[in-house]
């Protein structure tokens, strides 16, 4: 990938200006992503924005958000719905591989790049779910989960299908660009915490919200 080095380096400033450690290791694995992701972007639509250093931003650093915004238990199982490209997923198991995570993505062609993602990173404790989060609360067996993360969809259209899916007192983590209204949370959850982040660059706003199941 050209100019790989400096966009290394840009990974890391960018991680740590959000107030996150990252390693050589780690960073090198999002430049493999980072080359995997626009090569395949070509073919497929995984991403709107080609710019190496707006993907790095816009989709790595914006998913690591959520690290800032809460904490995710040890060894904790997290479902991402609608994880499209792999955000923010793949961004949180490459800082935090001892996260057993399912990626819950509907179109084929885009759980055929995650699958190719995953096999290049050799990441472990990772699958994909090729169907929409209602077809995998209704699968006969699903295991339930400690956190679902939510960055491409509105939380009001997959909220009923979500508390069969969490353990007791399990969290909701959801990108957004604004505060949630107490009407959006719904009876069966409530409010933890939200989290009001500037990216990097000056490239946006970004508020992480964190809901809780009520038991």
């Amino acid at each position: 990938m050209e100019h790989e080095p400096e966009l290394r380096e840009f990974t890391i400033s960018s991680v740590r200006e959000l107030g996150l450690a990252i390693g050589n290791s780690q960073a090198g694995q999002l430049m493999r992503y980072l080359a995997h992701l626009i090569e395949w972007n070509k073919t497929i639509n995984l991403t709107a924005i080609i710019d190496p250093r707006e993907i790095i931003i816009k989709h790595f650093v914006d998913s690591l958000a959520a690290l800032v915004a809460t904490g995710f238990p040890e060894q904790a199982v997290v479902l991402d719905v609608g994880s499209g490209g792999g955000f923010p997923g793949i961004p949180l198991k490459i800082m935090r591989s001892d996260l057993q995570l399912v990626l819950v993505e509907p179109v084929q062609k885009k759980c055929s790049f995650l699958n190719s993602v995953i096999g290049l990173l050799t990441l472990r404790g990772i699958s994909t779910f090729d169907g929409t989060i209602e077809q995998y609360a209704k699968r006969p067996v699903h295991h339930v989960v400690d956190m679902i993360i939510v960055r491409a969809l509105k939380f009001e259209e997959i909220r009923k299908h979500i508390p069969a899916l969490l353990v007791s007192k399990g969290k909701v983590v959801l990108y957004r660009t604004e505060s949630m209204k107490n009407q959006e949370i719904g009876e069966e959850f409530h409010l933890v915490n939200e989290t009001d982040l500037v990216l990097p660059q000056g490239s946006g706003k970004r508020v992480v919200v964190v809901v809780e199941k009520i038991n």
